[in-house]
């Protein structure tokens, strides 16, 4: 397996905005960086079942993803859209207010409708292991790297966001606009595939 190939595919794709990144920065500029741990714990423990997955029905996919590729892109655009209103319209809470924190539940979730997550994976295994090293150890070893390199990229977001806490407080409407374009970004450069 070209290893080097693998990792930089990985790293590019974990590191780039995505859902699970805007959630972890929105995260912990809203409720600090060890609030946004749990939801990172919950990428992790998604990302793995996500993987396995995949890992374990590529050939099953590919016979139906030429069918349901546009349908995965228009829903995960739609979902995409619908965080990117979510982020719109949060804004920071003043004084004792209880706040909707995202735990580790709503991370493994995520991972379950997150089309840009689960199409990476599907062409990670079906590009870089399983046509080089088969069997269910490969999956797994790759599936724990992957989600290892999630949670690495979702931790540097949430470190991002925590730096930003000051700021959002001050500018919550602004920051809440610069997040919720970039979704919209991701959804249209989904809906441009179509």
């Amino acid at each position: 397996m070209d290893w080097p190939a693998f990792f930089s595919y990985v790293l590019l794709n974990c590191i780039t905005p995505g859902p699970n990144n805007m959630i972890c920065l929105s995260s912990a500029a809203q409720h600090g960086f060890a609030q946004s741990l749990r939801y990172i714990a919950g990428v992790f423990a998604g990302s793995i079942m996500i993987g396995l997955l995949t890992g374990g029905f590529t050939s099953l996919l590919y016979d139906v993803l030429p069918a349901a590729e546009r349908w995965l892109l228009a829903l995960g655009a739609a979902y995409i859209l619908y965080l990117a209103w979510g982020v719109w319209r949060s804004q920071p809470r003043e004084g004792g207010a209880p706040v909707k924190k995202r735990g580790v539940l709503s991370g493994v979730m995520m991972q379950f409708v997150n089309v840009k997550g689960i199409l990476f994976s599907v062409t990670a295994m079906a590009s870089y292991v399983l046509p080089n090293w088969s069997g269910p150890l490969a999956i797994a070893l790759c599936s724990a790297i992957i989600a290892c390199c999630c949670v690495v990229c979702c931790g540097v977001w949430a470190l991002g966001g925590a730096a930003l806490v000051g700021a959002y407080r001050k500018h919550a409407r602004l920051i809440s606009g610069v997040m919720a374009l970039a979704l919209v970004w991701c959804a249209l450069s989904l809906l441009l595939v179509l």
